[in-house]
């Protein structure tokens, strides 16, 4: 897990404001923003979808290889 050792700035309230933290650890946290730029957010419902058809096709006896699923993924 990724250790910050951030810092917070408060208002008069005492209420977090803003964060300080160390350069290269935000420079890491850049570099990982990049890294994940590129993949696509999870949709459940086309999961969901992908699950039903599966059952179904496991009902009328139709298998799939696993590495075929996978190679989907």
């Amino acid at each position: 897990m990724l250790e910050l050792s951030e810092r917070y700035i408060v208002d008069r309230e005492g209420k977090k404001s803003a964060v300080i933290l160390d350069i290269k650890k935000f420079e890491g946290l850049i570099e990982l923003l990049k890294e994940y730029e590129g993949i696509e957010p999870y949709d459940t419902e086309d999961v969901t979808k992908d699950i039903i058809e599966a059952f179904k096709d496991l009902k009328k006896g139709k298998i799939h290889p696993a590495r075929e699923i996978l190679n989907e993924l």
